[in-house]
Formats: C-alpha cells, sequence, structure tokens
C-alpha cells in the first residue's frame, strides 16, 4: 500500500471571530475541511464541547469554545452542501454540531471510517489503525485520552495530543477520494456518509419511543400503556435537565414499573434498582405518569407486540436477507459488514412486521430501504415485507 507524506506539525489558535470568518473563507475556497472535536459526557444527555480540533489546507487549527466565541459561522460552514466536512467515525460529532447548532445538519460529510471499509482496509476500522497503514512509522500517541477536556487550562502536550488527529485526517482524505473512486464506489461512500448525519439528527415521534425498549414485547396492552408515557417523560426530563436516560432509570427498570405500575410511592420501593434519586424527586411525577396513562380509554392502548424471533419464517426471512447482502458484497468487493448487520436486518423486518400502518408514516425506514441498499437489493427485499 502506498504510504502517504506525513503532515506538518503544530496548530494556530482561533481566538477571535475574525480568524474563525478568516478560515471559513478558505474553507469554502479549498471545497473541504476536516474537523475532530474533544468533548465530555459522562454525566449529562448532550455531549459537552471541550475542544474543536480544523485542519484546512494543510494548516491545523484550534478553538477552544470555553472563550466567549460565537461559533455560528462555523456551524453555518459545516451545513454548507457545496463545502465537504471530513470527519472519522462522525457520529458522535455529527450529534454534537446538531445540537450546538440549534439544528443546522451537516449537508456534505465524508466519513474516512466508511472510506477505508469501502476500498477493503477494514469494515469500523479505528483511527489510530488507519493512520497507522496510511503513513510509514506512525504510531498515535493516545496517552491523552482520558482527558478531562473541559478543565483549564490545558497542557501544551494535550493540545498537540489534539491537534494531531485532524492533520492526518485532512492529509488522508484526497487520498481516500482517489481510491473510492478508482473502485467505483464513491457515490456509496458519499450517500453513507450523509445516512449517518440522517440517523444521528432523526427525532423519534415521543410517543412511539416505547416500541424501541428492549423486551416490550413481554408486556400485555396496558403495561405497554404504562411504558408508552413512561418512555416519553423520561426523555423529556433528561433532555430538559440534560442528564443520561440512565440516571432517571434504565430500560430494566423501565420495563419493571411497566408490569408493576406503583401507585404509591412506597410502592415504588418494590422496583429493584430504581435509584434513591430519582424515587425521591421524580417518584410524584412516575406515578403521575402512569396514571394518566391508565385514564386513557383502553381501546386507545397499543397493541401487544411479538417477540421477532417467534414469528413465522423469520429464520428463513433473515436467512434471505444475509444471503442478497452477501451477494451485493461480493459484487462490490466489501465486506458484507458493510452491507448490513444483524440489527438492520432486524429493524428492516420489526419496521414491517411488527409495525402498524400508522407507525411507519412517522418513523424513519430502515437502513435496508435506503439509498444504495434499496436500489441494489429491492427486488430480493420486497419478497419479505
Amino acid at each position: 500500500m502506498t504510504k502517504l507524506m506525513q503532515p506538518q506539525s503544530g496548530y494556530r489558535y482561533i481566538s477571535s471571530l475574525e480568524m474563525l470568518t478568516e478560515f471559513c473563507q478558505r474553507a469554502r475556497l479549498a471545497g473541504s475541511f476536516a474537523i475532530d472535536t474533544e468533548f465530555v459526557r459522562r454525566k449529562t444527555y448532550f455531549a459537552n464541547l471541550g475542544l474543536v480540533q480544523l485542519n484546512v489546507d494543510g494548516e491545523t487549527f484550534i478553538i477552544d469554545p470555553l472563550i466567549d466565541i460565537d461559533l455560528t459561522a462555523l456551524w453555518q460552514l459545516i451545513a454548507d452542501p457545496d463545502v465537504v466536512t471530513v470527519l472519522h467515525a462522525g457520529g458522535e460529532d455529527i450529534e454534537l454540531f446538531y445540537h450546538q447548532s440549534n439544528g443546522q445538519k451537516p449537508r456534505a460529510v465524508f466519513d474516512t471510517q466508511i472510506a477505508a471499509g469501502f476500498i477493503g482496509m477494514g469494515s469500523s476500522l479505528g483511527y489510530a489503525s488507519l493512520v497507522e497503514q496510511l503513513f510509514d512509522g506512525v504510531t498515535l500517541d493516545k496517552s491523552q485520552s482520558r482527558t478531562d477536556w473541559l478543565k483549564r487550562p490545558l497542557s501544551e502536550e494535550q493540545l498537540t495530543y489534539a491537534a494531531a488527529d485532524v492533520s492526518y485526517l485532512n492529509s488522508m482524505y484526497p487520498w481516500l477520494v482517489e481510491q473510492v473512486a478508482q473502485a467505483h464506489v464513491a457515490d456509496i461512500v458519499v450517500e453513507e456518509s450523509q445516512l449517518q448525519v440522517s440517523k444521528r439528527t432523526q427525532v423519534i415521534p415521543r410517543h412511539l419511543l416505547y416500541l424501541f425498549v428492549g423486551n416490550a414485547w413481554q408486556l400485555n396492552q396496558k403495561q405497554l400503556q404504562v411504558m408508552k408515557a413512561l418512555a416519553a417523560w423520561r426523555l423529556d426530563k433528561a433532555m430538559s435537565e440534560n442528564m443520561p436516560l440512565g440516571f432517571i432509570f434504565k430500560d430494566g427498570v423501565l420495563l419493571e414499573l411497566a408490569r408493576k405500575m406503583p401507585q404509591s410511592k412506597s410502592d415504588l420501593y418494590k422496583i429493584k434498582d430504581l435509584a434513591p434519586m430519582t424515587r425521591k424527586y421524580s417518584g410524584e411525577a412516575i406515578i403521575e405518569q402512569i396514571g394518566l396513562a391508565l385514564a386513557v380509554d383502553p381501546s386507545q392502548w397499543p397493541q401487544t407486540l411479538q417477540r421477532l424471533d417467534d414469528m413465522p419464517n423469520y429464520k428463513m426471512a433473515f436467512s434471505g436477507i444475509k444471503k442478497a447482502a452477501q451477494g451485493l458484497a461480493s459484487l462490490l468487493g466489501i465486506d458484507t459488514a458493510l452491507v448490513t448487520s444483524r440489527k438492520q436486518i432486524n429493524d428492516f423486518l420489526m419496521y414491517h412486521w411488527q409495525f402498524s400502518d400508522d407507525h411507519r408514516a412517522e418513523l424513519p425506514r430502515p437502513d435496508l430501504q435506503q439509498g444504495w441498499r434499496w436500489r441494489a437489493l429491492e427486488s430480493e427485499l420486497k419478497e419479505y415485507i
């Protein structure tokens, strides 16, 4: 494999709106720029942005978002359809951009992890491994990976570590673009990168969140009605108070609450693993939600769900879809995992076998029924709809 030239070292701070505007102008002229972020998401629902690393024309820049600098111009740059945003395994970055920008979506993304997969370098390839394959004698320093990026001051060692990732990212981009073009998968890579944007920014309607809770099929209609209310309430509380869903209660506790339907604060003590803080500060709200749910006319309660594995013809359908995916992977010369995973097959079957017409009208289509996958496999997959 061709080894790429190492990028230039060093970085510059962007510490003013004028400097940020200049960077955005350079990126628009170049047609692309690389971005990486450092963030902390330990005790919050939304990620807290700690550092932004950028590279354009081989020059690296760092923004400290904890200083008073308006990043609107950067979010607008990321949302510009004429400028390619280059990142690696950028799912969490995309979520962060979407939240920080109040809902602006990246419009032209190139994910280097996806590109590497489609030219046979390995699916889900980590960034350090990709750099080692492409740059001779380079092993990225990961000694600062546990840094608290919200703590100031940051050391020079920490800043150098952060800057390195984005410099290699920008250097590999032109080569990867050339390789995916030669492999005739350029359009697929762009489409797959943009699919990650759609998935990371899509919003599941609150009243349908219960459909995606594991083991929901174990519940009867009354219990599902309670779960439906509590799943929506939990997300609203997590977002409004910026705390992880699991800090309120995890899915296992949600199932237990739905099964037992506690009617008083004393009943909450019977719910195993319900956090004492949740019981103390949200107990009344949980009981209220259960009461409101049960007050709804039973004719409006959700229909029971069925375990996918127990459905007639599940094994046949799963095998048929996997075989079709393997054929497409062989044709493209890629790992079958890049075409579909077990979860993606199950999502497709759930969407068509489990969800009602009304549900499907409000939910995003499964991966297998979108874009290049659907265009290539539509005739085979329609057999299982």
